[in-house]
């Protein structure tokens, strides 16, 4: 995918999808997307080394079997995965500690008019999208593992003393992006990508002389995953995406803007609607053909939606939803 399309479509002027579209086809594109993915491990270990993504390996909890389980008394039938039979036991999931990435940069001083970072993260690029307070002018930090492919035209320049490269492209019907990218250190490439305002030569080569090392924290955290387990995607510190490394398996978080009054309607598949408690705030837990879903409300009005696959148990799925923390 050209960068700027993946710009557009995961920047801060991407249309928003209605909850109730979201929740109807997430499931199945995640696995889609999943299933698409072609990209080595050996490159995602890279990327994860350089950026901060690592997972520390200490056991949280384990699941045996059906039989030790605390079964939410609100859902019933038996817990199954997609390979197996609703009369027979789960295949047994152990949970452990949890780190995400950190963003390894940050721009310093941080030009006037700019908001704080969002970030999101898609193959082997890390971002951080700088908007313009008055949504005109916005900027692009990304990290990278590998040399990133070339923009429209370009000229090479210097960096930070090394060989850099800047670049102009204007999509069709769309604004004008400059970008510079450089070396930075082995291993770790950077692009710094400016629209309006800061869609110049002169403006992209000042926002890369600032560039600095300083780890930023994604605010959109989870603290307890399947073992073995990894950060697949994540866009806009909403939506966030773990991925089974031996397996399509994937375990999702989003942000909505409020709880859902109608899940039994908007979730596909949707059996049974629980209440439990997460961190003594009142939930809610579905059970579906496919998933387990929760939707934990925060104490802003907003909430969020952990969707997980079937063969995690039920408590297995709240005690994750607990160690998921949204920052503001």
């Amino acid at each position: 995918m050209n960068e700027i399309t993946l710009l557009q479509q995961h920047g801060p002027d991407s249309a928003p999808a209605t909850e109730s579209v979201l929740n109807s086809a997430r499931h199945r594109l995640l696995t889609e997307i999943a299933g698409a993915a072609t990209e080595p491990r050996q490159r995602r270990a890279g990327l994860h080394r350089q950026h901060g993504i690592q997972r520390a390996r200490v056991l949280a909890m384990t699941v045996i079997a059906a039989s030790a389980l605390f079964v939410v008394s609100v859902v019933v039938g038996g817990v199954n995965s997609a390979e197996q039979s609703p009369d027979r036991t789960p295949a047994a999931v152990t949970l452990v500690a949890f780190q995400m990435p950190v963003f390894p940069l940050a721009l310093d001083p941080m030009p006037a008019g700019l908001k704080a970072p969002s970030f999101s993260l898609h193959d082997s690029r890390f971002l951080a999208v700088h908007q313009d307070t008055a949504g005109e002018s916005d900027v692009y930090l990304s990290v990278y593992d590998r040399r990133p492919e070339s923009l429209g035209s370009t000229r090479p320049v210097t960096v930070h003393g090394q060989p850099g490269e800047l670049s102009e492209n204007r999509p069709q019907n769309g604004s004008k992006y400059v970008s510079v990218s450089w070396e930075r250190e082995p291993g770790q490439w950077v692009r710094v990508t400016g629209q309006g305002r800061f869609g110049t030569g002169v403006a992209v080569l000042a926002l890369a002389d600032t560039v600095v090392e300083r780890p930023q924290e994604v605010p959109l955290q989870v603290h307890l995953a399947p073992a073995g387990w990894d950060v697949f995607a994540f866009k806009g510190d909403t939506i966030l995406t773990l991925k089974d490394e031996n397996s399509d398996a994937t375990m999702s978080v989003q942000v909505v803007g409020e709880a859902s009054s109608d899940l039994l309607g908007t979730v596909v598949g949707a059996q049974e609607v629980g209440r439990v408690e997460v961190n003594d705030r009142a939930a809610h837990l579905v059970r579906a053909d496919e998933i387990w879903f929760l939707q934990v409300p925060l104490a802003d009005g907003s909430a969020f939606n952990l969707q997980a696959p079937r063969f995690m148990t039920p408590d297995q799925v709240v005690a994750v939803g607990e160690q998921v923390t949204v920052g503001r």
